[in-house]
């Protein structure tokens, strides 16, 4: 089903700061909250030459999109990187709504009508500021269905995978569920070998967070330099964080205060999200990711956290781990045909898919 122009049936209102809108109702994720968007508009690691808001009403509901146009996103090239492209993909800026840095996108629980506006509104944005498309970016199943059926895109390109399980009654419960012997036997030998080894884990939240992000981000760009990728976080992105409800971090440190790895993540609802993740591989890689991630399983069931949302990246170990991976694709609007970039797409998605993915 393509739903026809509902411009006469939705009011849709371009804001150029997210100051000027007025106040969301409860959002579904941290991604989709105001505080997240008005975090993005702060300086950050992407090379963004312009920023909109569009407000869009159906006389039932209010919702909010962030575009963003940019001709750099270390998070896309950071893909193209990992499946040795020696092409880009697009030559020239394209419109994120929202940044693909937002682990889930959409606009959950809008109408038809609404989807369609944004859609429309948002190609016509990018062909005035010149670029190449327009990228709905990370979603899941459902969303992209109801995407898809409105506004059909020219390409689609599953980019990502979330991970997700049940914290049921904490660690011991979450260690059974596991799907093999051998994996089970992996988190408990990594997590003891942690333990044994000295490391603590020290939980970060509110006025706290913000001194620990330096460290955070110091030992994120020494493994990007280790491994020859795209620093994906930069410390003025990190910084902006701690203005979404629920911000926190999750460190592993040794004896000594070194920080061995850590989680940066959100606390919305019953869930607790990890969106971004650093470990020092060369001491404490063996078994650092293992431990975190069992002692953040701790954290969560000792919180009242219902669900683990792990984010994305290490999706073999998530997976023989037991977490759910929920795909999620970006839908993209090209504002002018073109059958190599569809192409190269297409390639993009094959690779990753051989990458290691699920």
């Amino acid at each position: 089903m393509t739903v026809a122009s509902p411009s006469s049936l939705v009011r849709a209102r371009w804001h150029r700061t997210i100051a000027s809108l007025p106040e969301d109702r409860p959002a579904v994720t941290p991604f989709h909250s105001r505080q997240w968007a008005a975090a993005w508009q702060s300086p950050q690691v992407e090379s963004v030459l312009a920023h909109r808001h569009l407000l869009l009403s159906d006389g039932q509901r209010t919702h909010r999109l962030s575009y963003q146009l940019s001709d750099n996103s270390p998070l896309w090239k950071a893909l193209e990187s990992d499946t040795h492209r020696r092409t880009p993909v697009f030559s020239g800026p394209v419109v994120y709504a929202p940044s693909l840095y937002s682990q889930y996108g959409g606009l959950p629980g809008a109408s038809a009508l609404v989807l369609a506006e944004a859609v429309d509104r948002g190609r016509q944005l990018a062909q005035e500021c010149d670029a190449q498309a327009l990228l709905v970016p990370n979603l899941a199943p459902v969303e992209l269905e109801q995407w898809t059926r409105i506004r059909p895109p020219d390409a689609q390109a599953r980019l990502f995978y979330a991970h997700r399980t049940p914290i049921g009654a904490g660690l011991a419960e979450f260690t059974a569920r596991i799907p093999t012997s051998q994996a089970r036997a992996e988190l408990q030998r990594q997590h003891s070998r942690g333990t044994d080894a000295g490391l603590v884990l020290r939980t970060v939240t509110g006025a706290a967070l913000p001194p620990v992000l330096p460290a955070i981000h110091a030992l994120h760009q020494d493994e990007t330099r280790r491994q020859s990728r795209p620093t994906l976080y930069s410390l003025a992105m990190l910084t902006a964080l701690p203005r979404i409800p629920g911000a926190l971090a999750l460190l592993a440190e040794e004896a000594d205060g070194t920080l061995a790895g850590a989680f940066l993540g959100f606390r919305h609802g019953t869930t607790l999200y990890l969106w971004a993740e650093t470990v020092a591989h060369g001491r404490r890689g063996d078994h650092t990711l293992g431990w975190l991630l069992a002692e953040s399983i701790r954290h969560a069931a000792a919180t009242g956290a219902r669900v683990l949302d792990a984010g994305r990246g290490h999706y073999q170990f998530k997976r023989r781990m037991g977490f759910t991976p929920v795909p999620l694709t970006t839908a993209v609007y090209l504002t002018t045909l073109h059958p190599r970039v569809i192409s190269s797409l297409r390639e993009l998605n094959t690779a990753l898919d051989a990458f290691g993915r699920p």
